[in-house]
């Protein structure tokens, strides 16, 4: 009895393995068929399988190198400075007339200058260089223009003095050295004759101081008495010399507004 049962049991035991084994590869089986419907739903993805390549692959081909050349450093431009915006154009201003030079006037050497005297000067005191001063009297006129007016201050200088001795006469000398025009000193250089005591130039300016004592002196030398005196007065003027001759003699005294006439020593032009 043992033994039928024990053949039973392995009958029993094999069939399930084999129920086992089948049951595997029916599921096996099956995978295929899912993979198809895989390959089905979507066309463009291909199965791993044996894959034929259509193309043969090639390696693309490396260019060659190519150096590029040194870059060429470019001049840097020199800094500008900025300008300002152009104001927009206006038409310029007329320039200004330029100024017309002044030629001025000449007045030729030997032009006569009359002068007023405003010092006092007399030879007893006076000594070369001394200054004196004065006042045109009259314009100077040269063609159609006033190249100096009257009252234009007159700078001189005593040039030579001599004062009066016995036996021999005074005597001045003055010269004009400038004359101020319009504020402005123009150098000018004038002379004039020696005023020597006792000379008719002299008397006619009323330069020989004591001349009227002279002609007393000379009335009385002649007559001692009044009448003498009066006759020397009247003749005093041409008798001055035989007494300056004879005594220490006058001095010779300009007095201020004494007129003495003056020439130019050289050509000068004044600008006016």
């Amino acid at each position: 009895m043992r033994h039928p049962q024990s053949l039973i049991l392995g009958v029993a035991l094999i069939a399930a393995f084999c129920s086992t084994g089948c049951q595997k590869k029916a599921e096996q089986a099956a995978t295929p068929a899912s993979t198809d419907s895989l390959v089905a739903s979507n066309p463009t993805e291909r199965s791993s399988g044996n894959i034929t390549p259509q193309t043969t692959y090639q390696e693309p081909q490396r260019q060659p190198q190519v150096t590029p050349p040194p870059a060429v450093e470019k001049p840097k431009p020199h800094a500008v400075a900025p300008s300002h915006t152009p104001k927009p154009h206006q038409p310029s201003a007329a320039p200004p007339p330029m100024a017309v030079e002044n030629p001025g006037v000449t007045m030729a050497a030997g032009t006569s200058l009359k002068v007023d005297v405003t010092a006092a000067i007399n030879s007893e005191s006076a000594q070369p260089g001394d200054a004196w001063s004065g006042t045109i009297k009259d314009n100077v006129i040269v063609g159609d223009r006033v190249v100096i007016p009257a009252g234009a201050v007159v700078n001189g200088v005593v040039r030579a003095s001599t004062p009066a001795k016995k036996g021999d006469r005074a005597m001045l000398l003055l010269g004009v050295t400038s004359i101020n025009v319009d504020g402005k000193d123009i150098s000018v250089s004038g002379s004039t004759d020696s005023i020597i005591a006792g000379s008719t130039r002299a008397r006619n300016m009323g330069a020989v101081a004591g001349g009227a004592a002279a002609g007393a002196l000379i009335g009385r030398a002649i007559g001692g008495s009044g009448k003498g005196g009066l006759i020397g007065g009247l003749i005093g003027a041409a008798g001055t010399a035989a007494v300056v001759a004879n005594t220490k003699g006058y001095q010779v005294a300009i007095k201020p507004g004494t007129e003495i006439d003056f020439t130019t020593d050289h050509a000068v032009t004044v600008h006016r």
